[in-house]
């Protein structure tokens, strides 16, 4: 079976990248409430309008996420295995003879009883702002690196268990497989405006991005194929339709030689619109009864033209192929030629195009934050995935009710969140003066148990402490309550 991974590497070894990697996508703590500023424009870039200082610098943010059904590790926390990751032991390793060790970690795969997934986002963004301009007017400006991948709908039949353990002349049909990945840089410009109906607050925001990306791929069986494992290292395929793209700037057998580069470029765009309700009771003009909110974020694309390949091996009748077809080389990009060889008879036929392109993880948002009493909301936030551009990232869809308490100088939120319809996770996040930091996953920070993905997240932010020049017009700016003529002064938190 060992030639199983190479013949199928065009096509599935996707499948098996994020468990490499032991890394809730959306960082509900520190994007909801009203004090998050620039932070909340990830999720609505509407959402500034109603921010209650005139400024604010982010020094810096990143968070990490990772989320799988393929595999899973045992009896750990996320914490733990990441210092004994010498100690991950895979199921397929043990046996009699390699018994599991005292403080070995045993990764056990999924049954492969309906379709798997395997999800990963990383991210870090620097110095960015946003400032309030002529009362209303927000304007910003964020840069950051992101790194995505995405496999949706991995057959089952690629179960571990089930692909390792076929049956020397058996045919297996395998379904569509498709997965992407992308590692970029974005510089956003950012604006919101706030206007008011009647008693009724409005807003709306955009951001628009320019993306410079490094590294990019993405497989895409694009139709069912037909696999059987022969004898003597060899392997049957038939009626197959492989698709797939990358970069090769990094495909080089010198290590040195490998470096960060950017290979492609591309465009994108959030914008959104907010409807809030004053309160009348509440402790500060910019406090709302409630607040309801649409989006759409990371709707965009990016080209690969430099350095980029797409490749397309095509075939009716069956072909056969075996270890020799696949000699050892320390080439990366030989791989390519030898499975063009293998497949088609020529070493550069299945090259298509020297560029490609590959969507941004688009979604359609919809929030809704209900102040409950002064400090206290309920924020419900349901972000549905969808792809415009085809061989697109795909992001999780998440549905999550958000109770936070929240004041000038802290706040707590405990995310409660369901993703991909299938998981269900319990957050817990805080900001203590200007630090924001949690979790949408606590339970695989702190428990020992079975553990197929996680995520933190942690963001550093000054806002303005006196406030002032000009007046600004929050809450009661409309609805019969006079608008403010003088910035308040926020005092300085005491430790």
């Amino acid at each position: 079976m060992q030639f199983l991974t190479r013949s199928l590497a065009p096509i599935c070894a996707f499948c098996f990248l994020p468990l490499t990697s032991v890394l809730a996508q959306e960082q509900l703590g520190m994007r909801l409430e009203r004090y998050s500023g620039i932070y909340s424009a990830a999720i609505n870039p509407a959402n500034t309008a109603f921010t209650p200082h005139n400024w604010e610098i982010s020094l810096f943010n990143a968070d990490a996420f990772f989320e799988n059904s393929y595999a899973y590790l045992n009896n750990t926390s996320i914490p733990n295995a990441l210092r004994n990751s010498d100690r991950i032991v895979a199921a397929s390793d043990t046996s009699m003879e390699r018994p599991l060790m005292p403080g070995d970690i045993l990764m056990s795969y999924a049954d492969g009883d309906k379709p798997m997934h395997g999800v990963m986002r990383t991210a870090v963004y620097g110095p960015s702002f946003s400032a309030r301009i002529a009362e209303d007017h927000v304007v910003g400006l964020t840069f950051g690196v992101r790194s995505l991948f995405s496999a949706y709908k991995i057959p089952e039949v690629l179960a571990y268990n089930s692909i390792s353990n076929v049956p020397i002349g058996q045919t297996l049909v395998i379904p569509r497989t498709r997965g992407e990945g992308l590692a970029m840089a974005e510089i956003a410009l950012h604006y919101s405006f706030r206007n008011t109906y009647k008693d009724v607050y409005t807003a709306w925001g955009v951001t628009p991005k320019i993306l410079l990306g490094f590294e990019g791929f993405y497989t895409d069986a694009a139709s069912e194929f037909d696999y059987t494992p022969e004898g003597n290292d060899s392997t049957t395929f038939g009626r197959s339709d492989w698709n797939y793209a990358l970069t090769t700037g990094n495909l080089t057998s010198n290590s040195d030689d490998i470096k960060l580069k950017q290979q492609g470029a591309g465009v994108g765009v959030d914008f959104g619109w907010v409807w809030a309700m004053p309160a009348d009771d509440a402790d500060t003009d910019e406090d709302y009864d409630w607040k309801f909110g649409i989006s759409l974020i990371d709707l965009g694309f990016l080209t690969f033209g430099k350095g980029g390949e797409k490749h397309r091996i095509y075939f009716q009748d069956s072909v056969t192929v075996s270890g020799d077809d696949f000699p050892g080389t320390d080439d990366p990009y030989e791989r390519i030629r030898q499975a063009s060889q293998a497949f088609l008879g020529d070493p550069t036929a299945s090259l298509q195009k020297k560029s490609f392109v590959i969507g941004m993880p688009t979604a359609l948002s919809v929030q809704l934050d209900k102040r409950v009493t002064n400090g206290f909301y309920i924020n419900t936030i349901l972000m549905q995935r969808f792809t415009v551009v085809p061989n697109s990232i795909h992001r999780p869809s998440t549905l999550a009710t958000v109770p936070r308490y929240e004041k000038k100088w802290y706040s707590i939120s405990v995310p409660l969140v369901i993703n991909d319809w299938r998981s269900f996770r319990v957050g817990l996040s805080a900001r203590i003066g200007f630090l924001y930091f949690g979790t949408d996953n606590v339970g695989s920070l702190m428990e020992k148990a079975k553990q197929s993905g996680s995520d933190f997240y942690i963001g550093l932010k000054f806002n303005a402490l006196t406030l002032s020049g000009g007046k600004f017009r929050g809450f009661g700016g409309g609805g019969g309550r006079p608008s403010r003529q003088k910035m308040r002064k926020i005092k300085c938190y005491e430790f």
